[in-house]
């Protein structure tokens, strides 16, 4: 196939640039004005911009185990809708989760036949692991994740937290390995006595969100990426919703850290608003964190943008009392986009910084930039293209994802999705999903470096 006449953005060009591009066997094979038609199919792109498919590194399917909330299909479908073209997921969320080889391919025989997007997974961490056999399962699982997921506080009595100690033993693990750990950075010696103090005390999501302030973040933050500095191991922290906590992130050097666009849109007052739909933890924060945020995404002291896509059902999201409402939101469908519109096209972000923090970076994090995050010859057809004309305004009913439910709905975005490809394939065009699943595939990370 060869695409022509779209505005597409290339690593290191300061604007858009009108070429061509060939594909071939799903790889990029050419790039360039006038390239010969030698009787391929072509797709006329006049009028869009075409940018590096969408890498969504933090996202919660459920699946095998919890498909009411989430399924493969529906997971990777919205995704593909919203311009992603691969997906990450989480180990924990999962049933078996992801914490030795064999529930790794367990998962992957279930869940790519329905994946319309190329996907990895993360390996998990959890203090049973120190039950059962670490970290001899980490030297099996490296090879297959890009990282290991871990928890300074866990709601998961499955799944529970790490201690300070346990990280070390960790961490000097990942050194070795060469694979990040990653952290959900809110301190359990705060959370936890903060919850049992002020849950009855009130029933509103201020009082919800005084038991996991800026300060819980802060501190897991900073013990964490002590650790980490102190063995030279790498660390990377997930959903940041604080500016101090970037600002700790930005000063180490072997930790990197993500934020979302929930931090980025949304604070406590708009919490107070929302109410259940805005409900995930860590939770928005203050309003002045929002634009010291982007401050510190535009400048590269966080990475990336994640969605950490979470969803809930109906039930599980209007149970009647906030302490109990399910925390977790929809947020792959809408990631791209709204990065697009609150971050390109509003002039918070250059044009290379964006393609860094929705594409580029997380591929290089995670060890996937040999055949993903750019468009070069040589990788991977994964492509978003955009109308830069168009809008799209956020409905939760018309999404693709199980997850109904968004905080951002009704919020008018500039540009819509128009096509999605997946290593030279069209997955979704013009509204219309083109894939019944299995046109995802499992991608390994390179080898340990």
């Amino acid at each position: 196939m060869i695409i022509r006449n779209g505005a597409v953005a290339l690593s290191g060009a300061p604007r858009l640039v009108k070429t061509d591009i060939q594909v071939s066997r799903g790889v990029i094979s050419a790039l360039g004005l006038g390239l010969p038609p030698d009787g391929e199919e072509e797709f006329d792109a006049a009028g869009l911009e075409i940018y590096p498919g969408g890498i969504d590194p933090h996202v919660h399917f459920f699946d095998p185990g919890f498909p009411d909330k989430e399924d493969f299909f529906h997971g990777t479908a919205g995704a593909a809708s919203g311009g992603i073209t691969t997906i990450i997921d989480m180990p924990c969320t999962s049933d078996p989760p992801v914490i030795n080889r064999r529930n790794l391919e367990i998962k992957r025989e279930i869940v790519e036949p329905k994946a319309v997007v190329d996907f990895c997974f993360f390996g998990g961490i959890c203090s049973q692991s120190f039950e059962a056999g670490f970290p001899g399962w980490m030297d099996e699982l490296a090879p297959l994740v890009p990282a290991f997921k871990t928890y300074a506080t866990s709601g998961d009595p499955k799944f529970e937290r790490l201690n300070h100690y346990q990280f070390y033993r960790v961490l000097e693990k990942a050194r070795d390995l060469g694979r990040p750990i990653l952290l959900h950075a809110e301190d359990a010696d705060f959370v936890i006595p903060a919850t049992a103090a002020l849950r009855g005390s009130g029933d509103s999501p201020g009082t919800f969100s005084a038991t996991r302030p800026e300060l819980a973040e802060t501190l897991a933050v900073f013990a964490v990426s002590e650790i980490a500095e102190t063995l030279q191991a790498p660390l990377h922290i997930v959903h940041i919703g604080t500016a101090r906590a970037a600002e700790i992130v930005a000063e180490r050097t072997t930790t990197t850290g993500e934020t979302c666009p929930q931090y980025l849109a949304f604070d406590i007052d708009d919490f107070e608003r929302i109410g259940a739909p805005l409900k995930i933890t860590p939770p928005v924060k203050g309003p002045a964190e929002k634009d010291q945020l982007w401050d510190f995404l535009a400048r590269g002291g966080i990475d990336f943008v994640a969605s950490d896509h979470a969803p809930g059902t109906f039930e599980q999201k209007n149970t009647g009392s906030i302490w109990t409402d399910y925390a977790g939101i929809p947020g792959g469908p809408t990631l791209f986009l709204y990065t697009y519109s609150a971050g390109l096209r509003a002039g918070r972000l250059s044009l290379q910084r964006f393609l860094e923090v929705t594409s580029a970076a997380a591929a290089n994090r995670y060890a996937l930039e040999d055949r993903k995050g750019r468009i070069e010859v040589g990788l991977d057809a994964d492509l978003a293209l955009v109308d830069p004309a168009a809008t799209t305004i956020v409905r939760g009913e018309e999404s693709l994802s199980k997850g109904k439910i968004t905080p951002f709905e009704g919020m008018r975005l500039h540009g819509r999705i128009h096509s999605t490809m997946v290593r030279g394939a069209f997955v979704y065009r013009e509204g219309t999903l083109l894939s019944s699943g299995g046109t995802g595939r499992f991608t390994a990370p390179q080898p340990q470096r």
